[in-house]
């Protein structure tokens, strides 16, 4: 149980992080589509540290006190990329959404979880590929707007 414990309680700093990072770069693009997809991604996001939080104290713990600072460590690293440009934000959703996908698929084959706990963390990653996808177009999108087409 320790184990499953603790993998619930790192997906959960991981979402936390996430959230915030959403939320920092959404006024890089104000008034477009791809911050309504932020404010998606970054609900989103907050549902499934939520749903994590939840599931870890139906099986009797608590979650992680690191949680605020994964949360500023997102804050942080959401401000610098979007000081550093749209595309810069994108690229760096994209790869955190894919890092995501890669960690949760890890923990499932190494952790044996509750079938309840494995299915939350199943949902986690088919909306994480979502998002990746939305970062992709997004990611078309820029493109577009910059090559006037």
């Amino acid at each position: 149980m320790n184990e499953v414990m603790r993998s619930l309680g790192s997906m959960y700093n991981i979402e936390r992080a996430a959230t915030a990072i959403y939320k920092a770069q959404i006024r890089a693009f104000r008034g477009t589509e791809i911050a309504d997809k932020l404010r998606a991604a970054t609900v989103n996001e907050q549902e499934h540290a939520d749903n994590l939080k939840a599931r870890i104290e139906e099986l009797g713990g608590t979650a992680p006190r690191l949680g605020f600072f994964f949360q500023m460590g997102g804050l942080t690293l959401g401000l610098a990329t979007a000081l550093l440009g749209k595309m810069r934000v994108l690229k760096t959703d994209g790869w955190v959404e894919r890092k995501a996908v890669k960690d949760y698929s890890g923990f499932l084959q190494r952790v044996k979880f509750d079938e309840e706990s494995a299915a939350l963390i199943q949902r986690n990653i088919e909306d994480e590929k979502m998002h990746i996808k939305n970062w992709e177009e997004s990611i078309q999108i820029l493109l577009k707007e910059k090559g006037g087409c």
